[in-house]
C-alpha cells in the first residue's frame, strides 16, 4: 500500500529532532537539580524522612530522561521512503502473497540452475581444450 506525503506532513529533519530531544533532556536534568535542592532544603528545614522522596526522584529521572531522549519523536507513520525505493506489496490475500513468494523462489532457482550449467559448460570446455593461455606462443 503506497502512501503519499505532502510537504507539510513530513517529519522534522534529523537536526531538528536531535535539538528537540536535547531540549527535553536538559529540562529533565533541570528538574533533577531542583529535586536535589528540594531534598537538601526539606532535610535542613524539617529534619524529616520526606527528604528521601526528592532524592529517589533525582535518582530515577536520569534513566527516564535517557530513554525518552533516545526514543526520539518519530512515529511509524513519519517514515518517508525516498523516490525510487523498493515498495513491498502488502497483499491482504494470503494466496496472492504465497504465489508471489513462489514465483520469486522459482526465479531464484532458475537463475542458480543457469549459473550452474554455465559453470559446468566452462569446466568441460577447459578440460577439452586445456588452458593454453600460459604456454609459449609459437613463431
Amino acid at each position: 500500500m503506497k502512501t503519499t506525503h505532502s510537504i507539510t506532513s513530513l517529519p522534522d529533519s534529523p537536526e531538528q529532532d536531535r535539538a528537540h530531544r536535547l531540549s527535553r533532556y536538559v529540562w529533565q536534568m533541570a528538574v533533577r537539580v531542583v529535586c536535589f535542592v528540594g531534598a537538601v532544603l526539606v532535610y535542613t528545614t524539617w529534619h524529616t524522612w520526606l527528604a528521601v522522596i526528592p532524592i529517589v526522584l533525582a535518582g530515577v529521572i536520569p534513566w527516564v530522561a535517557v530513554i525518552v531522549a533516545n526514543a526520539g519523536s518519530r512515529a511509524e507513520n513519519d517514515i518517508v521512503t525516498p523516490a525510487g525505493a523498493v515498495q513491498l506489496y502488502d497483499a491482504d490475500d494470503v494466496r496472492i502473497r504465497e504465489q508471489q513468494e513462489d514465483a520469486r523462489a522459482q526465479a531464484y532457482r532458475d537463475e542458480q540452475d543457469r549459473l550452474r550449467d554455465e559453470a559446468q559448460h566452462a569446466q568441460e570446455e577447459w578440460q577439452r581444450h586445456g588452458d593454453r593461455s600460459r604456454l609459449w606462443k609459437t613463431r
